[in-house]
């Protein structure tokens, strides 16, 4: 298996959280849209063409994230979260597939509107890399439904990953090294002539307070990973 040096499994481990707050706001436009598209529609009105895009456009990014958080997972735990474990997941063969279809062929996937609700209408057929013909089935669920169920199933995998992950202590600690801070300084033009000299009298300092950070990444990703899976739990039922 490839190893990662230890600078950049910190990189990616101090990213991860920020990554998750990334899905559930994408998750977040997706329900939301839906939930704004049903109401309307319930209500007699006509919906606008701006809450289909963000629907549209908010599930393709929410699968775009779900790559990202997969190949960030194997960087910071130097173990690989195969697709086959994330294919026993509700919709998980299915998510895996679309997010192919919507990167790499620019299928907008979600074409179906019936009584407010969002689906997938049929089945896609795509041609993967190596020129093979994919077929994706649609689901019976609408994509509000599709979306809540995978993420939650995938917060919880995630979360299980990195606390049964061990080796890593290593990354607890600031997130960036005195060298990195004192590069940012020198190299960066937004940074004033004073702010300059400051650091450059205060960089003892500056480098004792870093080593006395207690930061740690992967319990920061851990509590975003379960903010996500009380969200789906919260919005279920609405």
């Amino acid at each position: 298996m490839e190893e990662f040096s230890v600078r950049h499994r910190r990189f990616v481990a101090n990213y991860f959280a920020g990554k998750v707050k990334e899905l559930r706001f994408q998750l977040a436009i997706v329900v939301a849209g839906c939930d704004k598209s049903l109401s309307t529609f319930t209500s007699g009105g006509e919906v606008s063409r701006d809450n289909h895009q963000a629907v549209l456009y908010g599930f393709s990014a929410f699968t775009n994230v779900i790559q990202t958080l997969k190949d960030a997972v194997k960087t910071v735990t130097n173990e690989q979260l195969d697709w086959s474990k994330i294919e026993r997941l509700r919709h998980g063969s299915f998510m895996r597939n679309v997010r192919n279809a919507a990167t790499h062929d620019g299928n907008p996937v979600i074409s179906g509107w019936a009584d407010g609700r969002y689906f997938v209408p049929s089945k896609i057929v795509r041609i993967d890399g190596f020129g093979k013909t994919i077929e994706i089935p649609a689901p019976a669920e609408d994509v509000r439904a599709i979306c809540l169920d995978f993420a939650e199933d995938f917060c919880l995998l995630l979360r299980e990953t990195l606390i049964a992950a061990g080796g890593i202590e290593h990354l607890k600690g600031s997130k960036f090294s005195i060298e990195e801070v004192e590069d940012a300084f020198a190299n960066s033009t937004f940074i004033p002539p004073f702010a300059k000299e400051l650091f450059a009298q205060n960089r003892e300092k500056i480098e004792a307070d870093l080593k006395d950070l207690k930061h740690d990444p992967i319990a920061d990703a851990v509590k975003e990973l379960g903010e996500v899976i009380q969200y789906c739990d919260s919005v279920k039922g609405d």
